[in-house]
């Protein structure tokens, strides 16, 4: 499983973000919690295979078949998963409701691992079981809410988790808020 994405921001400018989790990653398939209909990446069944097919190795390159009823579930384990982190960025109460969802999808089985190159074919996952292997990852990742934390840049309020040995991470990405606030230190420094 992979972790993080290319995101675009309202300037046109574009970078790679990595949220640290898988389940953070999807949670930003969607508006963030913003309402923003042009944000969303999840308008069909097709688009769900796509995530999946860039985040699970799936034998043969092609995915589950996604039905209109699995976009409902993943959209409503994506709702709780941005819900729990949001709260746990902001030290804030978790929704019971939300950790109720995300409980449910992960009681369900996973992905077993596969090594290529036997006479068997590989299983092809479902939709069901690759939900269940995003929310056993928010299970982990939420599990440890000290190190869920919102972006240190005044003007970025992305979410991600810090798995650094250290568990310093400040920005969402040293090559766009780090870098941006370098900068401007350098320039304060200098123009000083």
């Amino acid at each position: 499983m992979k972790s993080g994405q290319w995101m675009h921001s309202s300037e046109g400018t574009r970078w790679f973000f990595d949220s640290g989790s898988l389940a953070l990653d999807f949670g930003y398939t969607g508006d963030y919690g913003y309402g923003v209909p042009a944000w969303e990446h999840l308008r069909g069944p097709v688009d769900l295979e796509a995530w999946f097919a860039g985040r699970f190795p799936v034998p043969g390159g092609a995915g589950p078949l996604v039905s209109p009823r699995d976009l409902a579930e993943a959209l409503a384990l994506r709702a709780a998963v941005w819900d729990l982190a949001r709260a746990a960025a902001d030290g804030t109460e978790a929704p019971p409701t939300s950790i109720d969802t995300l409980n449910r999808f992960a009681r369900g089985l996973t992905p077993a691992p596969w090594l290529p190159g036997g006479t068997v074919p590989a299983p092809v996952p479902s939709a069901a079981l690759l939900l269940a292997a995003v929310a056993r990852d928010a299970v982990t990742v939420l599990g440890t809410p000290e190190r869920i934390r919102r972006c240190g840049a005044d003007d970025c309020a992305l979410i991600f988790h810090d798995g650094s040995r250290t568990n310093a991470r400040r920005w969402c990405s040293m090559q766009r808020c780090g870098n941006r606030h370098k900068v401007r230190a350098h320039r304060a420094k200098t123009s000083g």
